[in-house]
């Protein structure tokens, strides 16, 4: 088995298709990014034949929680394999191994997050001292209700209110559109440390394939609330939303935003949506997880993981964590 690092977009060679967190096309776009670096390794067989790839993503700037000013490398998921592969453990220690190689003095640390097979990474990252950190998800299941039958009393009020008082949602379909939506989610995200805006050029070219939806929430001829959502593998992923609650508190403009990606993945027949944004830090308070259970969602427990260049460090917050 052999694994191979590629920087630049036109080297990269044909992928097994799959997330959106390690296609080609996010690759191309964090490359144009100037606060990323991305990193795609790809491991092959004897006969050159792709078993795995995964994305890994080196951010420069200044970080709140942890700490940071410098850079730090971010994982998303543990990447995307062939079916035909059956040893996916021992591709996911190659993949670490290699990133060891690239982590250096110059960057604070390394962050896993979304491990979907805890099994596939707990031994490897505990051998490389990783701490897990508890983390959360929250889903809603699209397939044995409806979900209108899930949403609570006062959330289905709100949104037969904003329909009375003349509020609409759809897909935004034109340039325009986009645009103005982007505009809201950076106005909005600009004062959220904790959750921060991919650039724009980013979520335009995202927004170009087909797996990807943006939906506006409109009154009066203006849009006053947005969403992002992401398809794969049968479920839908709510990436970001927004909506001008302050200067339209009766409109629920971001209750209606997120009701709009919700609605639209039942009718298209996905099995669920996760909100990919309740992945906050578990222990710390957070009204915008408590908004998302309102709507009939469910949270499950996960576990978030991390690596400081500093060993010392890792070892006590391990023994603090572990």
């Amino acid at each position: 088995m052999r694994i191979d690092i590629y920087t630049r977009t036109e080297e990269l060679p044909a992928l097994l298709p799959g997330s959106i967190q390690h296609s080609a096309l996010l690759f191309g776009l964090l490359c144009n990014s100037r606060s990323t670096k991305p990193y795609m390794m790809v491991a092959t067989d004897e006969q050159g034949h792709e078993l795995a790839h995964i994305i890994i993503i080196k951010r420069r700037g200044i970080r709140l929680l942890p700490p940071v000013a410098g850079s730090w490398f971010t994982i998303y998921g543990e990447g995307i394999y062939s079916d035909k592969c059956h040893n996916r453990e021992e591709i996911f220690a190659k993949f670490i191994e290699k990133l060891f190689d690239i982590f250096d003095i110059f960057n604070s640390y390394i962050e896993i997050i979304g491990i979907d097979d805890t099994r596939l990474a707990y031994a490897t990252l505990s051998r490389h001292q990783f701490i897990p950190v508890r983390d959360h998800r929250i889903y809603i299941s699209l397939h044995s209700k409806a979900p209108e039958e899930r949403i609570t009393r006062s959330y289905r009020s709100h949104l037969r209110k904003s329909k009375e008082r003349g509020t609409t949602y759809r897909r935004a379909t034109t340039e325009q559109e986009i645009n103005e939506g982007l505009r809201l989610l950076k106005n909005y995200y600009k004062t959220k440390i904790r959750r921060p805006l991919p650039g724009s050029d980013i979520l335009r070219g995202l927004l170009a394939d087909e797996k990807q939806r943006m939906f506006i929430v409109e009154h009066g001829g203006k849009i006053i609330g947005c969403s992002v959502c992401s398809y794969h593998n049968g479920n839908a992923y709510l990436t970001f939303s927004c909506g001008l609650r302050k200067s339209h508190p009766l409109l629920y403009p971001g209750i209606t935003a997120v009701w709009a990606a919700i609605e639209d993945a039942h009718k298209r027949g996905y099995a669920h949506i996760e909100f990919l944004e309740s992945r906050t830090l578990a222990g710390i308070r957070s009204g915008y997880k408590n908004f998302l259970l309102n709507f009939g969602g469910k949270q499950v427990s996960t576990l978030r993981w991390y690596h400081f260049k500093w060993n010392f460090l890792n070892k006590i917050l391990r023994a603090i964590y572990v």
